[in-house]
């Protein structure tokens, strides 16, 4: 009869790994918590569209909560997030959604987006709103 304990052993260095790698992607981005428009716009009357929020554990769009923000990848200030939102903007429950972008961040209070496949090519530029926490 063989032994499973080298199993065990391989399963419990996979399952420590993992967890230190979760917990060390799952460090919030370096931005300030608040309210951002595209840089070209005010804040004052801008589109829905426009707008992105972040409250230091996820990145959303005007009509996502409930958002949480994981680190995929980092190098240097550009981080590939993946997003998962669990309730529309009212606060109301839906089907959680995951969406892959790229993080540019510029400061602690601007910072540039593209979708997953765009790489460093094209991309919004967002700015913190004044007043916004």
């Amino acid at each position: 009869m063989k032994s499973g304990a080298p199993l065990l052993y391989a399963a419990g260095v996979f399952s420590a790994s993992v967890a230190c790698a979760g917990s060390l992607k799952a460090e919030p981005l370096p931005l300030s918590h608040g309210s951002y428009v595209q840089a070209d716009l005010a804040c004052e009357g801008a589109p829905l569209a426009a707008l992105r929020t972040y409250d230091g554990q996820g990145l959303g769009g005007p009509h996502d909560s409930k958002c949480v923000s994981r680190i995929v990848d980092a190098h240097g200030k550009t981080y590939r997030i993946a997003t998962s939102c669990a309730a529309a903007g009212d606060g109301s429950p839906v089907a959680p959604t995951t969406t892959s972008e790229t993080v540019f961040v510029q400061s602690r209070r601007s910072f540039k987006i593209a979708d997953g496949s765009a790489g460093d090519q094209g991309g919004v530029s967002y700015k913190l709103c004044p007043g916004s926490k």
